[in-house]
């Protein structure tokens, strides 16, 4: 009996000790610095446009408290200025339950209110079916097919940002990004995708060119294991090619993918922190 004992005390511990590692991790904020640089441009003198960047909310699973992620809009607006603070989509686990997330995006968008910041966002995979008299409730800017101008803070030119919306897991539709508006010049194209598999999809006779894209979905994998098997569940292409989090060209596109805020399935990560991105646009 004692050796049975000592045989499910080890098993418990060996149990407990990853739970509370994916706990304790999936608190654990990290600030993300990213640098697009478009064009081969010299980076000296600033970016054209410091946003900052969160995706994959997850609000039934999300371990992130809200004040971290207001004070870090602030923090950053006061030390470097943001001309924008966009969230990539996927605010609950359940399009039923979006609403869940109300309060908390709400919070983010009185913040950017008051210091001037737009916010924007597209949607995700889990946002695919929402109504859109829910969606209507969120007060960003929701760019699923639209397209805005920017201007840079280095010399006024504008930049188009231009969203597209996640048609969901199943019976995938990829969205066309939409066109740029007749008549306005600018001097580079940033896309909002929620899913980063969406570079390996655009059409080559495409009449405008992409610069850049700012992505989430993967997670970072979540909960990495050996050999990448947590993958395995997933109908992604870009992990097969290695490529889960970060930046990244593909295709002739700057691709920025981050590992999000929340989680799918169990509120736990290991080997992927959940982060905010602060991405400086160079074009």
């Amino acid at each position: 009996m004692k050796t049975v004992s000592i045989i499910l005390f080890v098993i418990c511990i060996a149990a407990l000790v990853p739970l509370i590692w994916g706990i304790t991790e999936a608190m654990c904020l990290k600030i993300t610095r990213d640098k697009l640089v478009i064009k081969n441009k010299e980076t000296k003198g600033g970016p054209d446009l410091r946003i900052m960047y969160f995706s994959d909310l997850h609000r039934e699973l999300c371990l992130i408290p809200l004040s971290r992620v207001i004070k870090t809009i602030r923090r950053e607006n006061a030390s470097g200025g943001l001309d924008a603070v966009i969230f990539g989509g996927d605010i609950c686990n359940g399009h039923h339950h979006a609403l869940h997330g109300l309060s908390y995006l709400q919070a983010v968008s009185d913040t950017c209110r008051e210091l001037s910041i737009p916010f924007m966002a597209v949607t995700g995979n889990h946002d695919a079916g929402v109504p859109p008299e829910e969606l209507g409730k969120f007060s960003f800017d929701n760019m699923d097919g639209c397209i805005k101008y920017l201007k840079s803070r280095r010399d006024g030119a504008y930049i188009a940002l231009a969203g597209v919306p996640d048609a969901g897991r199943k019976d995938r539709v990829w969205a066309m990004p939409p066109a740029p508006s007749a008549g306005i010049e600018y001097k580079a194209y940033v896309l909002l995708s929620h899913n980063p598999d969406l570079s390996l999809h655009l059409p080559q006779d495409l009449p405008f060119k992409i610069d850049a894209m700012l992505s989430g979905h993967i997670h970072g994998g979540q909960i990495r294991t050996p050999f990448g098997l947590e993958f395995y569940l997933r109908h992604d292409e870009l992990p097969y090619q290695g490529i889960i989090s970060g930046v990244h060209e593909i295709n002739g596109i700057q691709v920025l993918i981050s590992k999000g805020l929340g989680c799918v399935l169990l509120p736990l990560r290991i080997g992927s922190r959940p982060e905010i991105n602060i991405v400086e646009i160079f074009a």
